[in-house]
């Protein structure tokens, strides 16, 4: 019996929103420091920059998780959401070792991204299963 699980994609979906996260919030930390920290002393600019990643590492993960959700669940005949919920256990899973290393103030925003992850998964494999299920045609048979 076939698994309804396409584990490649899971596993590569997965480690593409890490990749996607990590350059998201690359990209903010550097347009935070050219545009507004050059002034600062580094100091100020390291905690102004784990500020910044506390409030864009749960939007950024979550919007990459939920992109990858999608990709992940492209070209499926069913299992949507079974799907796209393990893209986003599978990118909680591979942050999860990060949790361990946090100072205890930022642990909150590490399982409020956690959450998001998963959530955004699932939410990812309803996107899917609604846009495949207005891709079908609608059956032409009436009775009466």
């Amino acid at each position: 019996m076939k698994s309804p699980v396409r584990w490649g994609r899971v596993i590569a979906a997965a480690v593409l929103s890490e990749f996607g996260a990590i350059t998201v919030l690359m990209a903010v930390t550097l347009a935070d420091f050219f545009l507004f920290a050059r002034s600062r002393s580094l100091a100020e600019f390291g905690r102004l920059g784990a500020r910044t990643g506390c409030y864009v590492a749960p939007v950024a993960s979550a919007l990459a998780t939920y992109l990858s959700a999608l990709w992940a669940t492209r070209r499926l005949d069913a299992h949507f959401v079974l799907n796209g919920t393990l893209v986003g256990v599978g990118a909680v899973i591979l942050t999860a070792g990060f949790l361990f290393g946090a100072p205890p103030e930022d642990r909150v925003m590490y399982f409020v991204t956690f959450v998001l992850r998963i959530a955004v998964g699932y939410l990812g494999g309803l996107a899917a299963q609604a846009r495949f299920n207005r891709s079908r045609p609608l059956s032409s048979s009436t009775a009466g």
